[in-house]
């Protein structure tokens, strides 16, 4: 386990699959190439394992992939990682260093995939006591339209009768309920274009979005209790463009305003939330959004894991797709073995002594009956 206070966990199978295992297949993912758009390598070498393992059936969709058990009418379980990563920033082969191996999409979150390969390599479908489907799945970091998730749910309705969506996102070995939800909204500032040198011809955009600028950039970062569970509603700008030479007057600002808000709160309240921060006189059109993950800590198969092993919970301060599969009426959680603070980072690791863990509690929560 990795020194930073988690739990210990008690197992009570003897499992195949190891840390330098997973760690193996870890590296050998990070080290294929896997950028939004250009997961074609990838998809063909998680295809190719699937494809040597002798049972179940596998369901391709572009650069994603379901690999499906054999049905026995027992209550469905699905495990879901997406295959790609951000672009690197200098760190794109896998490189180890003690106990962490560093490289883009090591903790977000091909420390998960190589879990779901494991699993589906390593166990014996008679042993399982759910009918299991686990998905791989492309274009996550991307603009939400383009997800792989959403277009295999549409293609594979059956995926949304399931009693259990597991998203192995990175969550350093908790159990991270939901997910906040997303919203980015463009506001516009109109003035008057002018000569700089008359100045007092033209009205001047920024002048005009100053002081309300110099208000929203202090919105603080605000806890919110759900359900005993913590989130944090957040707000930034985050792109701020206007002017177009540097003699004129500029007669647009156009503000980016990235909103994060928790669970139970709906996108309609959200926007109206956005739109009360902003003056009547500026314009604001809602550009893309993402609903908020429910809570789904009263579902049997959440409380069971949960209490089985008894992990910490928390919020995910984040969107996952766990937003998608609750929006389809699936219960789900997030758990994994990345660090969800070194998503995107070029320092970004996993600690190869989450591998394990990680595995372990999923199998034995596939295979073995609570006692």
């Amino acid at each position: 386990m990795a020194q930073r206070g988690e739990p210990m966990l008690v197992f009570r199978l003897r499992m195949t699959v190891h840390t330098d295992t997973l760690a193996d297949l870890l590296e050998t993912l990070v080290n294929t190439a896997s950028v939004t758009g250009h997961e074609a390598a990838i998809a063909d070498l998680v295809a190719t394992r699937l494809q040597a393992v002798p049972h179940g059936r596998i369901l391709r969709s572009g650069h994603s992939m379901v690999w499906r058990s054999a049905p026995h009418g027992r209550p469905l379980v699905v495990l879901a990682g997406h295959l790609d990563t951000v672009p690197p920033n200098g760190n794109a082969r896998a490189r180890r260093e003690g106990d962490k191996l560093f490289g883009v999409g090591t903790s977000d979150m091909k420390a998960g995939v190589a879990v779901q390969l494991a699993l589906v390599e390593s166990l014996d479908p008679e042993r399982l006591r759910f009918d299991l489907a686990v998905v791989f799945y492309d274009a996550e970091e991307g603009p939400a339209d383009g997800n792989g998730l959403k277009r295999v749910l549409a293609e594979m309705p059956w995926l949304g009768e399931a009693a259990l969506a597991v998203l192995l996102e990175p969550t350093d070995l908790k159990v991270e309920l939901g997910c906040i939800g997303s919203m980015n909204a463009e506001v516009r500032v109109r003035g008057k274009a002018a000569h700089s040198a008359r100045p007092w011809l033209g009205v001047n955009a920024v002048e005009r979005a100053a002081s309300w600028l110099a208000g929203i950039v202090a919105f603080p970062v605000t806890p919110v209790n759900v359900q005993g569970i913590e989130y944090r509603e957040t707000l930034q700008v985050t792109t701020l463009h206007a002017g177009v030479a540097r003699n004129v007057v500029p007669d647009l600002l156009v503000a980016n305003l990235n909103y994060r808000f928790p669970p139970g709160r709906s996108l309609a309240e959200g926007a109206a939330r956005l739109r009360a921060l902003v003056p009547d006189e500026f314009e604001l059109e809602i550009v893309d959004q993402a609903p908020a993950g429910r809570m789904c800590l009263d579902a049997p198969a959440v409380r069971e894991f949960v209490d089985r092993f008894k992990l910490p919970l928390a919020g995910k301060q984040g969107w996952t797709d766990v937003a998608r599969f609750t929006e389809a009426g699936v219960a789900a959680f997030n758990f994994g073995p990345g660090i969800p603070e070194l998503a995107h980072q070029q320092d970004e690791y996993c600690p190869l002594a989450n591998l394990e863990p990680a595995y372990r509690c999923l199998s034995e929560f596939l295979t073995e009956a609570r006692p």
